[in-house]
């Protein structure tokens, strides 16, 4: 009877293993074969795994080893890889005119060198105007001479209300300026010079990224980052005092040093940021007006965030067009496509390869794709993450606006007006030497990229006028 129940375990087993095997392979053949293009922009939680039964012995001990682990997927991932190469082929045969510098930039630079003077006493009847200036493609005016005053208001307000952020999986918090505006604080965790090691998104939030992303957005003509400050407050006198009985139940002293851990998914006691003694530094973040409700939307080329899986967009070179099925995503009956290629480059520049979702003004139409949580940036300055440039390289179209302010930008100026920009913040220097020259060499990548479109489909085909944003 035992050997019967023996062989009858030994046939089920085989059976199954034989079962798995072939659908395993079924799968990997469906990944090569071109797939129709479908009515509906794909998901991107289409994934490619690697088979955990074909592969076990070699994904167990290569585990930490990523260079012999890519060697297999690499046949799968040619959409990203076959780019990646031919755009690093391209940089060092850039035309002279993309290295040299245009001095038209620094007409742009003067307006906002301008514009960020405090020109007015600070006062809180001000923040109507701020909301006044929201509207379905900006967050800030082209021009505004109230813009300097309004951020040296969010950097010295009063704080009257502390509580945690509820949004996100970082500690930050929530604070209530006089006047009763809101803005979102993100403590510091680095310092400039600490190199991120790791995958594009690893680490926390950094502070100084934010205040950065948010003067590049400025400079780039991408008015659609709210406004960001850097500011130092002192937790026992500023915060503490109006601190909600949650918030202030996660502060300790450590030392002559104040610590917090708030209240949010990853927060815990065993993973504090402390003040030097009472004073933190951060990022002060000015929240949109209440009127605007905002909608999220999951980013066509999201991440998988997976060891052993890699997204749709990575290994299908037509992976753009079936996105455009979409009337969502089709640029001929909407601005958002565009949007996410701005964003593209712009993310690509300060290096955030973490936009998994994106959000729009859910109650306006045509509404801009906003520019937020870009903490996940300036992480490690001689890394260049070229796959976060997937969106322009596989659609190959730009707005025709974001490519001429681009190359003003070129042969260094970039790095100069963004050095010049930053002199102002009451936490300079807000980005070392080395961030930002990164900034003008990814600004060659980008170049390099667009030139590859212009040499595939045609220098028309890829820029592309908007008249709605």
């Amino acid at each position: 009877m035992a050997l019967v129940v023996s062989r009858y375990c030994a046939v089920t087993f085989l059976t199954a293993l034989s079962l798995l095997v072939l659908s395993a392979n079924f799968y990997f053949v469906y990944v090569i074969v071109d797939e129709r293009a479908s009515g509906s922009a794909p998901t991107n939680t289409d994934q490619v795994k690697a088979d955990r039964n074909l592969n076990v012995s070699l994904y167990n001990k290569n585990r930490q080893k990523h260079v012999k682990r890519d060697s297999w997927l690499l046949p799968y991932k040619n959409a990203t890889q076959s780019a990646i190469q031919e755009i690093k082929e391209t940089i060092p045969k850039l035309h002279k005119k993309y290295l040299q510098i245009s001095f038209s930039f620094k007409e742009i630079l003067s307006n906002l060198l301008n514009d960020l003077k405090q020109t007015i006493r600070a006062s809180n009847s001000l923040w109507a105007v701020v909301d006044k200036w929201v509207g379905p493609r900006q967050v800030i005016p082209e021009r505004s001479s109230l813009l300097g005053t309004v951020l040296n208001m969010l950097s010295s307000t009063k704080i009257i209300h502390a509580e945690n952020a509820q949004r996100g999986t970082q500690l930050k918090l929530l604070l209530t300026l006089e006047g009763g505006h809101k803005a979102v604080f993100k403590p510091q965790w680095y310092s400039r010079s600490q190199i991120i090691e790791g995958p594009v998104y690893a680490g926390k939030d950094r502070h100084n990224a934010e205040v950065a992303a948010f003067h590049l957005s400025l400079l780039l003509g991408l008015r659609r980052s709210p406004l960001t400050v850097g500011r130092k407050i002192n937790l026992r006198s500023e915060v503490m005092p109006v601190a909600a009985g949650s918030l202030l139940d996660t502060f300790y002293q450590e030392g002559n040093d104040t610590c917090l851990y708030g209240v949010c998914y990853y927060c815990s006691p065993q993973d504090p940021v402390c003040a030097h003694k009472d004073v933190m530094e951060g990022a002060l973040i000015y929240w949109l007006p209440e009127s605007y409700k905002l909608k999220k939307y999951r980013h066509p080329w999201q991440r998988t965030y997976k060891f052993d899986a890699v997204a749709r967009w990575e290994v299908d070179n037509n992976y753009c067009t079936k996105v455009m099925t979409s009337r969502l995503y089709n640029p001929q009956k909407s601005t958002r496509i565009l949007d996410l290629i701005d964003a593209a480059v712009f993310d690509f520049l300060i290096d955030n390869g973490d936009r998994h979702h994106y959000e729009i003004f859910d109650n306006v139409s045509n509404s801009m794709v906003l520019l937020l949580d870009n903490g996940k940036s300036f992480g490690h300055p001689k890394q260049d993450h070229l796959d976060i440039l997937a969106p322009l390289y596989q659609c190959c179209i730009i707005r025709q606006t974001t490519w001429e302010r681009l190359r003003v930008l070129a042969g260094g100026a970039l790095s100069f007006s963004m050095e010049k920009l930053l002199q102002g913040s009451q936490i300079a220097p807000v980005l070392t030497a080395a961030h930002l020259h990164a900034l003008d060499r990814r600004l060659l990548a980008v170049f390099a990229a667009v030139e590859m479109c212009f040499n595939h489909v045609g220098e028309a085909a890829v820029l592309w006028n908007s008249p709605n944003g």
